[in-house]
């Protein structure tokens, strides 16, 4: 591609990196490192502020990604987890060995940050993209908000903002959905009640229809407890720490120390994920698992796969977007692979009344199930498990029982199917 100059000036920069987030820091770190120029604006003042995560991330997933987090980023050590039923049934998934870490996310971020920085990346705070202009034949130019408005101009971007979507439509590329993006909140707690080692998770409508809340021990009798759902997610787990007989219990003597709210991304990705000279990463283009709104992982995946295109097409001087198809390839298979058997179990759990949760909870213990989910699980990659359980005739018996409890006046397939 040419090099022309935008605007009277040499093109500045080979990538503008919109968002410090994980997937934008781990895309800028891998092309900085094959001595690409690359900037990275952040509309906050710090990286990592304000958090809006859960905070726990698989041990194999950031293996994959070639990350090892520092001591200081570590706020725990999961092995397994436990799955609660509205009725007060649980089951235990555990398979003897260190599966998750917790981490302080503010401080993840950082580190991601300095790493970026030490490959060579630039990285400006308090800097917010308002809006991108695409020359196919010329380059890009960004217009930046912040200590004072300004201009970059370079060969491509990559847009790491995040759920929002507003540079996405700038860029001509699809934005998630408002109907994929379930309202969450958590509360950090200190003097809770139970095991330091295993993540719980309750599913029922009463407290949150659609999705679940969720109890990570972050260790020394701290935790983070949180709900998404349709709507209403604060208001759901304060009914929730106030009268779900199991989480009251435990946190009964709680003190919240602060209260943070987000957003859940459930649907399926977007369609596209490129277009000339510029590309979407991780929540940009909803690439998170469905079945507990995760994105660090696959989103840092989809960011390698972009570096590692956009390295490639930068020295051919091809960031058409048939150049930057391979790009596109890459994150469907993860899709037909990963996420879209992660939506359907989803979905498929949306339709159930509490009666159906119930009896699938129960069948997958009575009926030996986890032994496959012990076996083969991934936290990250659960296409594969899940694949699996579908074929295997037991999960047949489960679906026949289940299918018995679907609530009626519930669109389950609501949201995220496009």
């Amino acid at each position: 591609m040419s090099s022309a100059p935008i605007l009277g000036a040499i093109l500045e920069h080979d990538v503008i990196v919109v968002g410090a987030g994980p997937a934008g820091l781990i895309a800028a770190a891998d092309i900085a490192r094959k001595g690409h120029d690359v900037i990275v604006l952040e509309e906050h003042g710090t990286i990592g502020v304000p958090d809006h995560c859960a905070g726990l991330l698989s041990i194999s997933g950031l293996k994959t990604l070639g990350l090892h987090p520092p001591s200081d980023v570590i706020q725990n050590v999961i092995s397994g987890a436990r799955i609660h039923a509205p009725s007060g049934l649980s089951i235990e998934i555990n398979r003897s060995k260190k599966e998750a870490l917790v981490i302080d996310r503010r401080k993840f971020d950082e580190w991601l940050g300095l790493r970026a920085e030490e490959h060579g990346a630039k990285i400006v705070t308090r800097s917010r993209a308002v809006n991108i202009r695409i020359d196919r034949s010329r380059g890009c130019t960004v217009t930046i908000q912040g200590a004072e408005h300004r201009r970059l101009t370079s060969k491509s971007v990559i847009n790491a903002e995040g759920f929002r979507g507003v540079i996405s439509k700038t860029l001509g590329l699809p934005a998630v959905p408002k109907s994929a993006k379930y309202p969450a909140y958590q509360y950090e707690m200190s003097n809770v009640h139970f095991s330091q080692d295993q993540v719980h998770m309750f599913y029922g409508r009463k407290f949150a229809p659609g999705f679940f809340a969720w109890m990570i021990p972050l260790g020394d009798g701290r935790a983070r407890v949180g709900l998404a759902s349709m709507n209403r997610s604060k208001m759901r787990l304060d009914a929730a720490r106030h009268h779900h007989p199991v989480i009251h219990d435990w946190v009964r003597d709680a003190k919240i120390e602060r209260g943070f709210g987000g957003v859940v991304l459930v649907g399926m990705p977007v369609k596209r994920f490129s277009v000339d000279r510029a590309l979407g990463v991780g929540d940009s283009i909803g690439m998170v698992k469905p079945t507990t709104g995760g994105g660090v992982i696959l989103g840092g995946q989809t960011a390698r796969i972009a570096a590692q295109v956009l390295s490639g097409q930068l020295e051919r001087e091809d960031l058409s977007v048939r150049g930057l198809g391979h790009f596109d390839k890459g994150c469907r298979v993860i899709v037909k692979r990963e996420i879209r058997p992660m939506h359907i179990a989803q979905r498929a759990l949306t339709l159930l009344t509490d009666k159906g949760l119930d009896s699938v909870i129960r069948d997958a213990r009575d009926l030996n199930l986890l032994d496959i989910v012990k076996r083969e699980g991934d936290m990250d990659y659960q296409g594969r498990v899940i694949s699996r359980l579908l074929q295997n005739p037991r999960m047949v018996l489960v679906g026949l029982r289940a299918i018995r409890h679907i609530n009626p006046f519930m669109n389950g397939w609501k949201g995220g199917v496009h």
